[in-house]
């Protein structure tokens, strides 16, 4: 997926990333101009959660890449309805099968988190819960479901810290990965990035064959039960680098302006949440140019905080959205299946 030297925040290639400070003292976070980080908060000895999954990382896909790929993805669509008009069967499979390989990586320090397989298992079952609305019981299941094919566990204190795009991220992958494209390979570390702990980061589908042995997602021991990540350590983070995976953006993408997340049922958000606040607005609805005083106010439409793609609390986010599980959907299609 990406050229041998990377910029985590500029590169066009663009991995789903997320990041929190673990260090004490404020962090400078940088964004792009549509994405506002909060305060960073200290995780050392505060009892405090983390400020946020951290520097919104889509927005570095260009606007060029983006409609390239909204534009395949709805002839995908458009073909798979003609074929649908034809045969009389549904335009996109009710079900999708999706093969997970889970690769569990031991640092060589006493304080370096382990995970067992057994919390290897207990994260894959999170994750397919999620996709099947187990969080939400008013959440449509998306129809993706994940199969857990194997864990492996692997000893390397170089794999354990490598940060993102490094010679020892992609020598564990070119090492670990099996299976083509439609195969999800999870990698289980604790990897940093410029000395700050990254929750975790993923590939988008549509890059997929450019580095083929490089697709996957990898996220954060200290995100699962029990972790470290104060208010991201209920084990979401793989749902949401899987979202990514699957071809879905952050809900903030583009901030206000259409077409944003690519995504018509998910509402307008001006930056990330970093919290669980369910009444916020950041994209206030403009009164129409004829408005007259007395008139009742347009309906606020509160920001999609419990969304799994936004970066709220992992308490916090619950659900995808019919249009996210199409465009999902649209992206295996696409990028994936049969590769």
């Amino acid at each position: 997926m990406r050229a041998p030297s990377i910029d985590l925040r500029r590169s066009r290639f663009a991995i789903g990333l997320v990041s929190i400070a673990l260090l004490a003292g404020p962090v400078a976070l940088s964004t792009p101009a549509d994405a506002v980080v909060a305060a960073p908060v200290c995780l050392a000895g505060s009892g405090t959660p983390t400020a946020a999954r951290g520097p919104a990382d889509t927005p570095a896909v260009s606007k060029a890449v983006k409609e390239q790929v909204a534009a395949e993805m709805a002839s995908t669509l458009s073909t798979a309805r003609a074929r649908a008009a034809r045969t009389g069967a549904a335009p996109l499979p009710a079900k999708i099968r999706i093969w997970v390989r889970i690769h569990v990586i031991h640092g060589r320090h006493k304080a370096d988190r382990k995970i067992t397989r057994t919390g290897a298992r207990r994260m894959f079952y999170t994750l397919r819960g999620a996709f099947n609305g187990r969080q939400n019981s008013s959440m449509t299941p998306t129809g993706i479901e994940f199969q857990l094919h194997s864990i492996t566990i692997s000893r390397n204190d170089k794999w354990f810290h490598a940060r993102p795009g490094s010679a020892a991220d992609k020598q564990m992958k070119r090492k670990l990965h099996r299976g083509k494209r439609q195969v999800l390979n999870i990698y289980l570390n604790n990897e940093k990035s410029a000395g700050q702990a990254l929750l975790g980061f993923a590939r988008f589908p549509w890059l997929a064959g450019r580095y083929p042995k490089l697709d996957g997602v990898t996220i954060n021991v200290e995100t699962l039960p029990g972790g470290r990540a104060r208010g991201y350590n209920l084990g979401d983070t793989v749902v949401h680098e899987t979202g990514h995976w699957l071809g879905l953006l952050h809900t903030f993408e583009g901030g206000c302006e259409a077409p944003g997340d690519y995504v018509a049922d998910t509402a307008p958000e001006g930056q990330p949440s970093f919290a669980c606040d369910k009444t916020r607005d950041t994209c206030p609805t403009e009164l129409p140019p004829d408005y007259l005083p007395g008139q009742p106010l347009p309906e606020p439409v509160p920001d999609p905080v419990t969304n799994f793609m936004d970066y709220s609390y992992d308490s916090c986010m619950n659900h995808f959205t019919p249009g996210q599980r199409t465009r999902m959907v649209a992206s295996f299609m696409r990028y994936r299946a049969g590769r």
